[in-house]
């Protein structure tokens, strides 16, 4: 009856042990990740290249005969840890990313989560709500009519003056009315120098980070080592709010310094993946400009006194065609050319702590549509709107049009970068960090109370043994 007694007792202390090895083991996450990205994994390799769990096997192996010492001699289980197996374990890269969403969303429940999902919700609506209008097309529509009807009409002036009818004069054709800043011609400028340099027409160029990454070396971009350890996927939309609450708190951006070790523009990355902060940050601005583009577009066309301006312009600048198809054509190029120098402006803004309402109306306007050549002064921006949306929400918008498994990835490779910029975890791979596992220890012990009988096995020297395997399933 004691032995039974006993034995009941050590399957209960082995399990104990077990337990108590097991999660000192995941205690010793990376200290980096969690305190920069809220993110706990451990790195099998410990800081080292090692992969494979077996440095994690020897570690918890040896939790676990500290616990179960059996050198207290009145300790009636005296169990001996025998062996540890990680049977199963899963990468935070396995299944593209799926562990590091998990881990995000609970990171973001920290929160209040109704309130985040509700504010995540607002900007996403606000930002791609907007129809993307294509203004670049329809300013070159319109600018290629008027260069063709001033092109017909100097054929026909030229052929007025050759010609020997003495009814036919050149000055029966009206010249073109000269603007003192064509607006189209602004366009042209502006564009020219976005294409030179996105930055450098938004946001003062020299002031920009300058790091870089190796795509080729990136958790996107390379063989990845893979776990076995089989787990559900699926996100929810409240998970999909929370997440992107997760990346926008956790992740620098431009304007928002956590200072992280790698890149500084991590949420630019997160959404263009390009290989240098100031790509990243440019591929954000195009993003920026397209929205703005197509909101004051219809600002312009839904307020009566812009609208009347753009007009204005157009028959100023197509009038002496008196075609009513052209005049509408260079219309809509004016609006056009007006709603991105206004983008400019805006993205300046936005880019400089200030907000934008999603819709400007008339007292919200800044330029001036007979003068947008002032458009090109870098230090002309926005009338800050005080209310509506800022850089943060836009990029919260921009995140949600992109899946959960390309931004897990991307912030892969920006949490491994980071990583790999540190002296002390140079050598860590994400591919080779865990964050659930499943984990055996096996244990022999003696017989104690039955060994007092003498058996025939006994008698030759022989005492009966236990063994026993427990397992723990762990996972942050």
């Amino acid at each position: 009856m004691s032995e039974c007694i006993r034995l009941y007792e050590m399957q209960s202390f082995a399990q104990e042990y077990t337990d108590i090895a097991v999660e000192s083991t995941f205690s010793e996450y990376n200290a980096y990740l969690w305190t920069n990205y809220k993110i706990l994994a451990v790195d099998l390799g410990y800081g080292s290249s090692l992969k494979g769990p077996e440095t994690m096997e020897e570690k918890t192996l040896d939790y676990c005969k500290y616990n179960a010492d059996v050198s207290d001699g009145f300790n009636y289980a005296r169990l001996f840890a025998e062996s540890c197996t990680v049977n199963k374990y899963a990468f935070l890269t396995d299944k593209n990313g799926e562990g590091v969403i998990g881990l995000g969303v609970q990171a973001a429940k920290d929160g209040m989560a109704g309130q985040v999902v509700d504010g995540i919700q607002n900007h996403i609506d606000t930002v791609n709500g907007i129809e993307k209008i294509p203004v670049e097309e329809k300013v070159k529509s319109g600018k290629s009519s008027l260069d063709n009807a001033k092109a017909e009409l100097a054929e026909k002036r030229r052929a007025a003056a050759e010609d020997d009818n003495p009814d036919t004069n050149p000055d029966d054709y009206p010249e073109p009315e000269e603007v003192e800043d064509n607006p189209l011609e602004a366009f042209d400028i502006l564009k020219e120098s976005f294409s030179k340099g996105v930055l450098a027409t938004v946001t003062n160029a020299e002031k920009l980070s300058d790091v870089s990454v190796s795509l080729e070396k990136m958790p996107s971009h390379r063989q990845l080592s893979k776990g076995n350890l089989d787990f559900e996927e699926g996100v929810s939309l409240v998970d999909k709010a929370l997440f992107l609450d997760y990346l926008i708190t956790n992740y620098s951006y431009f304007g928002h310094d956590l200072e992280h070790d790698g890149l500084n523009y991590e949420v630019e990355y997160l959404l263009s993946g390009k290989e240098t902060d100031p790509q990243c940050l440019a591929s954000v601005v195009e993003q920026l400009l397209l929205v703005r583009e197509g909101a004051n577009f219809i600002t312009i066309q839904t307020t009566r006194e812009l609208n009347t301006q753009a007009l204005s312009m157009a028959e100023a600048l197509a009038g002496f065609t008196g075609n009513p198809v052209i005049i509408e054509a260079v219309y809509n190029a004016v609006i056009g050319a007006w709603a991105y120098a206004e983008a400019t402006l805006d993205v300046r803004l936005l880019l400089n702590g200030g907000k934008i309402a999603p819709i400007k109306n008339l007292t919200q306007w800044t330029t001036d549509l007979w003068h947008l050549s002032n458009v090109c002064n870098i230090n002309f921006k926005a009338r800050d709107c005080g209310e509506g949306t800022g850089y943060k929400e836009y990029l919260i918008g921009f995140l949600a049009l992109r899946t959960n498994e390309k931004l897990a990835t991307r912030a892969l490779d920006i949490m491994e970068n980071a990583l790999n910029s540190t002296d002390d975890y140079k050598d860590v791979k994400v591919d080779n960090m865990v964050w659930a596992a499943d984990i055996e220890m096996t244990y022999s012990a003696k017989e104690m109370f039955l060994s007092l009988f003498e058996r025939e096995s006994e008698s030759k020297g022989e005492i009966g043994q236990y063994y026993f395997a427990r397992n723990k399933f762990i996972s942050y």
